[in-house]
Parts: structure tokens; C-alpha cells; sequence
């Protein structure tokens, strides 16, 4: 066996840091640290980078190369601007949330919707490049078919298109990034409202069954909301690029395009029905969710009871029967989504074939090879807004059941923040909890605990102690002033 020499060793190191080829491990070696002290990329933030740079991320560079040669870390990426932190984020949200009543889709329209409305006017532009498109093409074709070329003319229309790509390419790139921007501060402020509502519930709302669980809203229903967001302008952008490429078919075949329009017709019909009936299907598959989790939730709390009676099996087939009920509720709403897409993806073939066979057969009208492609160009056009409208509608009758959902959970039962003084004069400096004369209860007509005196003073060592039911967790809850207070005071420092 070859054991290879300190200066094998040396010299091989010495070869290793002169090729410096990229190291993507998880640990890094005395080396890699040199070289990142070396290579450490103090580019421009987006803050204080300048217009053509922020225009074209160029301030992204340097942390690309980085990246490129060796593991980046924390030190590389530059600050989190104010704005985008989720203090700011929730901060901002929360004001509107509570100025609308609680109500969560105020709150949004009111925070982030002129946002949204700019983003949606970035859309429409390059929307509108992209429907330039074919108007470029009849114009190069007609160029071409005629008898003599004019250059000068279809030059003029090459830059004009180029121009408008170069356009839609940069304003596409920025309204990207902004979008995500946008996003991603509404799921934060979102998360941050739920989270701050799990820490203040009431212990009666906790045993309610009818609650959805949060490990749900946090991840399901927060990225429906996610995606919701995401194509808000298609909203309204989408039927608006259909509208406009209906009334250019109608100007290049006439009243053929009439006909392509009844079959848009019908789609979009058998499309929004589809999409009715999606949205059922989902909402059955979020009820069969949470009851699983409900379950397998009870089945954690009460895993001693459950290990201590043998009740394993029991609880395992009542699982496996709520999840293959969620599996059929989930092939359900697949089988409704695969017919979605066999009629999305069959529109615009149909609307072509019926438009073209009206425009030659019935109207007896030529078909010229500018009318032809320029026609195919728009048809085509019409294929991704075909396919993507009835999904942003799904998406948005997903969002909303989600934020039913987020509102049904926050509107559950808080325990009184004034059970428990954080400020009192009256106590020494030295106390650090003091309850004086409380009575307490888990609910407001009833009391577990009566005449409760207790001082701790700092450094103080108590220990609690009793048989079981004797109050020693309702002593912990009211100093925690999570059971409601009938009498008396609670103090913590």
C-alpha cells in the first residue's frame, strides 16, 4: 500500500491551490477559508447600485463568480433591505388588517394592491410586445410575396421588433423580481399573523375539533395564497390578450374568426364548469387532510395511553382508511384536471381548424400565405391564455377557501392579556411572581383554583407538588395566564 510523503502531500496541495477548481462541499478546509478571505465579493447591494446596474443585475455579479468557484456563505449575501424584513412586512399588514374589521382580503387589497396594479400594467406591456409579434409577421410576409422587396420597409419592421423583444425582455425580468418582492412580504405577514394567533389562543379553543390545524395553513394553505398572488394580473390581463387577438383574427379572416370565437366560447364554458367542480374536488381533499392530521395529532397526544393498551393497530387502519379516503378525493380532483387539460390543449387546434374551414368552404375566400401564418401566429397566441385562465380561476378559488380558513382561525378565542400584570409598582424589586388572592377556572363560570397566594422572590427554588388533578398544570397556565381569572392578581416580572 502507497502511503504518500509530507511532500507528496504538500506538493499535491500546492497543485490543488494553484488550479483552484470549484469546491461545493459543506465543510470547508484551512485552504477554502484563504481563499474566500481572498475572494470575498464586496459588489454593489441593491440599494446603492445604479440605474444600469439594478436595470440589468450586474450587481448580482460578483457574487455569481463567487459562487461559481467556491461555497458562498452568509457573509456573501448582502443585508436584507428594511422594507423586506418580516418585522416591516407584518408590521405594515397588521395596520390594515386591523383598520378593515380583520378582514384579511381588505387588508390585502389595501396594502398591496397598487402593487399588484403595477405590476399587472408591466404585464399588459409585455403582453402587448408579444401580440406585436404578429403583426410584424404579415408585414414580412406581405413584403416578401410581393413582386418587388422593399428593404427599407422590412428593415423598419425588423428594429421595431427587436426593439419591442429587447423591451419586454427587461420590463419582464424587473416585474419578476418586484412580483416575488411582493409575495414574498404578503406570505410572511401572513405567517406572522398566524403564528403570533397560536401563541395568544385560549386552551378551550385548542381542544375544539373543528379547528384546522396550523402545520396545514402554513404550508397548503399559505402556498395556495402564494400562487393566488403570483397571477393576480393574469387575471384580468389574460381575457383582456384574448379579447384584442380575437379582434386581429377578425381583421385578417374576417368574419371566419366569428366562428373560432364560438369555439373560445364553449371552452372557456366547459372550462369554468371544470373548473367548478376542481374547486369542489379540493375542498374535499383539504376536509380529508385535516381530518388526518386531526387524528394523527390525537393519536401523539395520547401515545402513552395508545403504546399502554396495545392500540397501535387500531389507530394505524383508522389512519390508512382516512387516507385512502383523501386518495380518492385526491384522484377525483387529478381525473378533473387531466379533462381540464385535454380541453385546454384541444381549443386552439379546433378554433383553427373550424375559422380556416369557414374562411375557404363556406366563405369561399383565398387563403394567402400572409393570412395564413399570420393567422396560425394568433391562434397559437391564444393557446397558453386558453390554458391558463381556468387555472388562475382554480388557483383564486383555492385561495379564497384558504383564507375562509385563515379567517376561522383567527377569529378563535384569545386568553385575556390582562390575566397577567408585567408592570406593577407595588411589587419589590426583587419579586419576580406574586399572585395574591387568585381564583381561576378554565372556563368563566366555573373555578378550579381558589384563594391562591404565591410569592417567588429572584433565586427563589420552588417546587410544585401533589397528586394528579390536584391543579399543579392549572397553577402553571394561570401564571401564564392562560386560564382565565375570576379574582385577584398576577404578577410577572
Amino acid at each position: 500500500m502507497m502511503v504518500p510523503t509530507q511532500s507528496d502531500t504538500a506538493s499535491f496541495a500546492t497543485t490543488a491551490t494553484k488550479t483552484k477548481s470549484p469546491r461545493y462541499s459543506t465543510f470547508t478546509s484551512v485552504d477554502d477559508q484563504v481563499d474566500e478571505t481572498k475572494q470575498r465579493p464586496h459588489g454593489a447591494t441593491p440599494a446603492t447600485a445604479s440605474f444600469w446596474s439594478k436595470l440589468l443585475f450586474a450587481y448580482a455579479n460578483p457574487m455569481m463568480s463567487a459562487g461559481n468557484t467556491r461555497q458562498l456563505d452568509t457573509e456573501d449575501l448582502c443585508d436584507l433591505e428594511g422594507e423586506n424584513r418580516s418585522v416591516a412586512a407584518f408590521d405594515e399588514f397588521v395596520v390594515h388588517y386591523e383598520h378593515h374589521d380583520k378582514s384579511i382580503i381588505k387588508a390585502i387589497v389595501t396594502t398591496y394592491g397598487g402593487r399588484f396594479l403595477l405590476c399587472g400594467l408591466a404585464m399588459l406591456f409585455t403582453t402587448g410586445c408579444n401580440v406585436f409579434a404578429p403583426v410584424v409577421l404579415h408585414h414580412v410576409v406581405t413584403v416578401f410575396a410581393a413582386s418587388t422587396i422593399d428593404m427599407s420597409n422590412l428593415s423598419v419592421w425588423l428594429v421595431v421588433f427587436f426593439g419591442s423583444r429587447v423591451a419586454s425582455a427587461v420590463v419582464s425580468t424587473q416585474m419578476r423580481l418586484y412580483l416575488e418582492l411582493i409575495v414574498l412580504r404578503l406570505t410572511v405577514a401572513i405567517k406572522a399573523l398566524l403564528f403570533k394567533k397560536a401563541m395568544r389562543r385560549s386552551i378551550q379553543s385548542k381542544g375544539d375539533s373543528n379547528v384546522v390545524d396550523i402545520s396545514n395553513l402554513f404550508s397548503s394553505d399559505v402556498d395556495n395564497v402564494l400562487m393566488a398572488a403570483f397571477n393576480i394580473s393574469n387575471l384580468w390581463v389574460t381575457p383582456l390578450q384574448i379579447a384584442v387577438v380575437v379582434y386581429m383574427l377578425y381583421d385578417v379572416i374576417g368574419v371566419a374568426a366569428f366562428a373560432g370565437l364560438a369555439v373560445i366560447a364553449v371552452s372557456m364554458l366547459a372550462s369554468f364548469l371544470i373548473a367548478k367542480q376542481s374547486g369542489s374536488a379540493f375542498m374535499d381533499i383539504m376536509m380529508c387532510k385535516d381530518d388526518r392530521m386531526k387524528t394523527i395529532k390525537e393519536v401523539f397526544n395520547a401515545i402513552q395511553i395508545v403504546k399502554l393498551n396495545a392500540w397501535e393497530d387500531k389507530f394505524a387502519d383508522k389512519i390508512h382508511k382516512l387516507r385512502a379516503t383523501e386518495l380518492l378525493a385526491v384522484k377525483k380532483f387529478v381525473y378533473i384536471n387531466a379533462v381540464n387539460i385535454f380541453v385546454l390543449w384541444a381549443s386552439p387546434l379546433a378554433v383553427s381548424a373550424v375559422s380556416f374551414a369557414v374562411y375557404a368552404v363556406v366563405m369561399e375566400k383565398a387563403l394567402t400565405a400572409a393570412k395564413v401564418f399570420t393567422a396560425i401566429a394568433l391562434f397559437n397566441m391564444l393557446r397558453d391564455p386558453l390554458r391558463d385562465l381556468p387555472t388562475v380561476i382554480q388557483y383564486f378559488i383555492q385561495a379564497k377557501i384558504s383564507i375562509n380558513q385563515f379567517a376561522d382561525y383567527l377569529s378563535l378565542d384569545e386568553f385575556d392579556p390582562t390575566n397577567v400584570t408585567r408592570d406593577d409598582p407595588r411589587q419589590p424589586p426583587n419579586v419576580v411572581v406574586a399572585i395574591q388572592k387568585g381564583a381561576f377556572g378554565w372556563t368563566k363560570e366555573k373555578t378550579l383554583l381558589n384563594d391562591v397566594n404565591l410569592t417567588v422572590q429572584e433565586g427563589d427554588l420552588v417546587i410544585v407538588h401533589g397528586s394528579v388533578g390536584s391543579g399543579k398544570s392549572s397553577l402553571c397556565s394561570a401564571i401564564l395566564g392562560e386560564m382565565n381569572k375570576s379574582a385577584g392578581d398576577v404578577f410577572v416580572r
